[in-house]
């Protein structure tokens, strides 16, 4: 309750029990109680309905042939919580057009969309991190209408909202990345290529668990098994064609009706009724 302290409950204690624990022993069987009273519950996630997707801590690295010079790459982990069925690619940043690509590739990889994307408040997803409701870019708001679901970036301060996705992390550091560590690669299609190889050797891994009162092991099949048994169908299908991410800028239309886009050094034409106004370009 808002404004309860233990010494308030320990006051109440004395009223009840005159002769009762001192100040000291109150706190430390109160320690012992709250511990034990700490709980802890099995999420059951629906088939088809989220897709979680968050970057390794820990970066892989590629050669230069030539210098022998190592550069860091990102790594991205996508997962249906539901089967457990997991996506890996290695990427060179965690930019928006690096971020979009390899969720365009994991819904593909999938084979279908899921109602909703759980990712994590990366600069890349979110224009404005919030506790509550955080502000999606514009690009992944296409992103999300293109494959008809919903983005929810985790809330900060969170941990609990990404539990499930930073326990496949654990997994992929266990069985994807300790078989690559004498490996070397001297660019990101070799090191996908062999990330590829050990993704599909983990999601056809045979899962099992331990039934005490029989005390045997039983199999629980793979994730892919999982996937394809329980939740494929449930995901919806996909557009004709992945998605291509736009860019957005503003510029103002000239008199001669035409804006001018730097990025390419180009002039396009634009209706006359906008002549002089500032509008918003969108582009691939």
């Amino acid at each position: 309750m808002p404004g309860c302290t233990r010494e308030t409950l320990w006051q109440e204690y004395l009223q009840k029990y005159p002769e009762g624990y001192g100040y000291t022993q109150f706190n430390e069987h109160l320690n012992k109680w709250l511990n034990k009273a700490k709980v802890s519950g099995k999420l059951n996630h629906k088939a088809g309905e989220k897709v979680f997707g968050d970057y390794c801590r820990k970066k892989l690295r590629i050669a230069d042939k030539e210098s022998g010079e190592l550069r860091d790459v990102e790594v991205f982990v996508g997962i249906l919580p539901c089967s457990g069925h997991t996506f890996v690619e290695a990427s060179y940043s965690q930019k928006r057009e690096d971020f979009i690509g390899s969720m365009n590739n994991c819904l593909q990889f999938y084979g279908g969309s899921p109602k909703a994307i759980v990712t994590d408040n990366l600069k890349a997803a979110v224009s404005k991190a919030s506790k509550y409701e955080a502000v999606l870019n514009k690009s992944l708001k296409a992103f999300a209408l293109h494959y008809n679901c919903v983005v929810n970036p985790t809330r900060t301060y969170s941990p609990q909202d990404k539990a499930l996705v930073e326990g496949a992390v654990k997994l992929v550091y266990q069985r994807i990345y300790f078989p690559l560590r004498n490996m070397i690669f001297f660019s990101l299609e070799d090191l996908n290529r062999q990330l590829k190889a050990e993704l599909e050797k983990y999601n056809n891994y045979l899962m099992n668990t331990y039934q005490a009162s029989i005390a045997h092991f039983l199999h629980l099949g793979s994730r892919k098994k999982l996937f394809l048994d329980q939740e494929q169908a449930y995901l919806q299908s996909l557009p004709p064609a992945p998605y291509q991410i736009r860019h957005y800028k503003r510029a103002k239309v000239q008199k001669m009706g035409y804006i001018y886009l730097s990025d390419n050094k180009n002039y396009y034409s634009v209706p006359y009724r906008y002549i002089g106004k500032m509008v918003e370009l969108q582009y691939n």
